[in-house]
């Protein structure tokens, strides 16, 4: 059986090596959105997350004004791992190290050169991705939230048929999300700001034959990267006044703002800054039920995002839509969730089971692989699994 990741092969070389190599040509791998903690949750729902109620570890991530829908009483969460990875990537891992090995076993350019392209010519077509979320705590407050986390994309890219290369992005980041939210006008308007601390690990390489040719082994290809930044993310919610009309009522419609990375997050070195990007969201929900005891209740939302509406791209990769029905809470301690979606118009759909001091959460998304067109599915699987009180 000879296919398993080649990212996390990539992944685990990145992350050994310290050492900055020659720069060679970048890739034209599309970042995500957000770059920090993709939630399943949200995923779950088409990502569309901006305005609604941060009842949950993902809201800081997403809209910083959403920190202040939490109780006024603290929130923990504690080493709750995310794994995000494409449906065709458990096939490479093995084939990444054949690769490695092959090569370095060549004694002559023409070997070399015919082993990676033999490698190249077998998966193009592929593009692939592994992800991993890991927060190490999470404090969670009305006013203010605190997450210390490591965070790790990686993606390869055979697409280019006329020309042998491999595209290679992986970006792994450690550090501290500090956030606060107010609000005002009876907590219709909310405003919040993240403070991100950030040291990055990245490789965003097009590998070509002449790297391959020119480099003692496989492992001097991959120039590493590193650097630390500071970024900051800004963030409103508007809840709509009902004005008495009982479909607003039923409805509460609600708005979210974000401009994230303000600025341009930026890093010393060599390290890719990451862009601004400017996203609005809209969210209807309705909680059927008795008020007296909410959490009996059945919660329904649907939301519609507009993300990076300043950069270059299509509008059918900025779209994000999606729903949640949240069901009651059984036996005092479990409470059910489904939710379907579509990301970039790619369909997604998941579910939550929450045993209340453990969470467990599946998705599955499709995501656009062109960084400013709409032109391949990247078809992925997120599960996660959270402790906390």
């Amino acid at each position: 059986m000879k296919k398993i990741v080649l990212i996390v092969g990539l992944f685990i070389l990145v992350c050994l090596g310290t050492d900055l190599r020659a720069q060679q040509a970048t890739s034209s791998i599309a970042s995500e959105s957000p770059i920090l903690a993709r939630g399943t949750r949200p995923l779950g729902m088409g990502n569309a997350f901006l305005a609604m109620p941060g009842t949950d570890e993902n809201a800081m991530f997403y809209n910083p004004a959403a920190i202040n829908d939490y109780e006024k009483k603290f929130h923990f969460r504690f080493l709750s791992p995310t794994f995000d990875i494409s449906t065709g990537s458990i096939g490479l891992l093995k084939d990444v190290f054949d690769l490695a090995n092959d090569i370095d076993d060549q004694t002559t350019s023409a070997g070399k050169i015919s082993t990676f392209r033999t490698f190249v010519n077998q998966h193009t077509g592929q593009f692939e991705s592994v992800g991993f979320h890991l927060p190490l705590v999470q404090v969670m407050h009305k006013w203010f939230s605190i997450a210390l986390l490591a965070d790790s994309r990686n993606t390869v890219s055979f697409r280019n048929r006329s020309f042998t290369n491999i595209e290679i992005m992986s970006q792994s980041d450690f550090g501290v999300n500090l956030g606060g939210a107010y609000a005002f006008f009876d907590d219709r308007l909310q405003t919040g700001l993240n403070l991100k601390i950030i040291h990055r690990l990245s490789v965003d390489q097009a590998i070509t034959t002449n790297d391959i040719v020119n480099n003692a082994t496989f492992d001097d290809t991959l120039p590493r990267r590193r650097a630390t930044g500071v970024g900051v993310d800004l963030g409103l919610k508007y809840r709509m006044p009902t004005f008495g009309i009982s479909v607003f009522e039923w409805l509460n419609p609600a708005f979210g703002f974000t401009w994230q990375d303000v600025g341009n997050t930026r890093f010393a070195g060599l390290v890719p800054d990451t862009e601004q990007s400017v996203s609005i969201g809209t969210t209807v929900s309705h909680q059927f039920g008795s008020n007296e005891v909410p959490v009996k209740n059945w919660n329904w939302s649907f939301a519609t995002d507009v993300r990076e509406m300043n950069q270059d791209s299509t509008f059918a990769k900025k779209i994000n839509f999606g729903t949640e029905l949240q069901f009651p809470q059984y036996w005092g301690f479990f409470r059910p969730a489904v939710r379907v979606g579509a990301n970039q118009l790619y369909f997604s759909g998941g579910t939550t089971l929450d045993f209340k001091y453990a969470k467990l959460e599946f998705a599955t998304y499709g995501e656009e692989a062109g960084k400013f067109s709409r032109n391949k599915q990247l078809r992925r699987i997120n599960g996660s699994l959270s402790f906390g009180f």
